[in-house]
């Protein structure tokens, strides 16, 4: 195994992994060579090799399993592709700017929403959340996007603000571009859920701070492929 060399370790070691299972090196369900071994093959120090794992473990790329090792997960393949794919959905020098309006407008539509949802409006979002579960722990990509672009259309109507609504729409077609790409994971269902969450408590401030975390999420995986395709 050639050894890491370069400036941004554990993003070279992401890169790395992403590419052995890419190239059938590891398959989905195999257990990873144990990480004082791995961090030797790769030569890099163990907090290196432990932040990298982090990373892909919060990706939905690798499981790791207390006592028993680090695992690949199931379907890591469309994962891998997602990543790549990602890089292509906007122009590099766009992306920086639409995640900035995602956190401008969508944040205010939920702090909005947490202002003026009506008890049903309540309750079909967390139906939403609740599919959304059942769609990471079975894997059904196909849902969750379904069910993720529902529930960002429905915080725009619980807000009430035609403006904010309009402002929004203009984003749509690349939010959904994005939302097809970006790896679905447990983590990132977490984040849906808190903006739930705020929003069913009529809390604002915390409804726009929950959804100002979750585009934050989305930036981390744009971050991490920007710095893995410079070049």
């Amino acid at each position: 195994m050639e050894p890491i060399r370069t400036h941004s370790i554990p993003e070279a070691v992401v890169q790395r992994i992403i590419q052995m299972i890419d190239d059938g090196t590891w398959k989905a369900g195999d257990r990873l060579p144990p990480q004082r071994q791995l961090a030797q093959e790769l030569d890099v120090s163990m907090s290196s090799l432990r932040e990298a794992l982090q990373t892909l473990q919060g990706m939905g790329v690798l499981e790791l399993r207390h006592g028993q090792g680090t695992f690949v997960c199931r379907n890591p393949s469309q994962i891998v592709e997602r990543c790549l794919n990602l890089a292509f959905v906007l122009d590099r020098d766009m992306i920086e700017d639409f995640l900035d309006a995602r956190r401008a407008i969508e944040s205010g539509l939920a702090y909005l929403a947490a202002k003026r949802a009506t008890k049903d409006e309540v309750a079909q979002l967390a139906i939403l959340i609740d599919g959304m579960k059942e769609a990471v722990d079975t894997g059904d990509d196909l849902r969750f996007e379904e069910l993720d672009v529902a529930f960002h259309h429905l915080i725009a109507e619980m807000s009430k603000s035609e403006i904010l609504q309009y402002l929004g729409g203009t984003l749509s077609e690349t939010l959904e571009n994005f939302i097809r790409v970006v790896p679905h994971t447990p983590k990132g269902w977490l984040r849906h859920a808190e903006v739930c969450a705020a929003i069913t408590d009529h809390d604002p401030a915390r409804s726009e701070k929950a959804m100002h975390n979750l585009v934050d999420t989305t930036a981390a995986y744009i971050q991490f492929l920007r710095s893995n395709n410079k070049g």
